[in-house]
């Protein structure tokens, strides 16, 4: 009998190390794949045939327009990550981009405040200071390029906003970065922001955009 419950204790063991090791490997996997990657794993199949029912829109519609927003989102940050007081207020503000939102993206498919410190209300408030005046053109010009409505596209940067930002806040939290290091992320993924941005978005942004031989 202790041999047997020896062997077990064993077994419990090197099982609890496999998960431990397990975990540390996909925080690593996680640090290391790139942000619009690990956005685009959240905009599944089913979510955006979800989203696309709310709005009306079609499915191919729906899903083009959130990939060029989770581009233009991404692309707006790195903008502003040589501008210190700018990345200073956006890093401050992904404390309010909790990790679930990623887990259950459907609870943003509804209007009004869902919460004090709605994810929805902090991010529309986030994207009026990084987009300005670009709002519209970037809303018209996504458009056109997604084949949605535009006030369908108005929408969807609701919808985007709070994925992207609560992506690069986990991004923050697991990899324990500072100021600094935000800046440095985006900065290290900028070739695959830039070449994942629509034609046309990156003159209304201010971005140099990759020329189509080398995006």
């Amino acid at each position: 009998m202790p041999t047997k419950i020896t062997h077990n204790s064993k077994l419990k063991t090197h099982n609890s190390q496999l998960k431990t090791q397990n975990s540390k490997l996909k925080t690593q996997n996680y640090i290391l794949a790139n942000l619009l990657d690990s956005v685009h794993e959240h905009l599944t199949p089913a979510f955006i045939a979800e989203t696309a029912q709310w709005l009306g829109e079609k499915d191919i519609h729906t899903a083009k327009a959130l990939g060029a927003w989770s581009a233009a989102i991404l692309a707006g940050t790195l903008n502003y990550a040589d501008h210190s007081k700018a990345i200073n207020r956006i890093y401050d503000h992904l404390g309010h981009f909790p990790p679930d939102i990623m887990e259950k993206p459907e609870a943003l498919l509804r209007n009004g405040n869902l919460s004090q410190n709605d994810p929805k209300e902090v991010s529309g408030h986030l994207m009026g200071q990084l987009f300005g005046a670009k709002t519209t053109p970037l809303i018209n010009a996504i458009a056109a390029f997604s084949g949605a409505r535009p006030e369908a596209v108005s929408e969807l940067l609701g919808v985007a906003a709070p994925i992207v930002l609560s992506i690069m806040g986990k991004r923050v939290q697991t990899g324990a970065l500072s100021v600094a290091g935000l800046s440095n992320l985006l900065r290290s993924d900028q070739d695959r922001i830039l070449s994942a941005l629509p034609s046309g978005l990156g003159t209304i942004l201010g971005a140099h955009e990759p020329s189509p031989a080398t995006s």
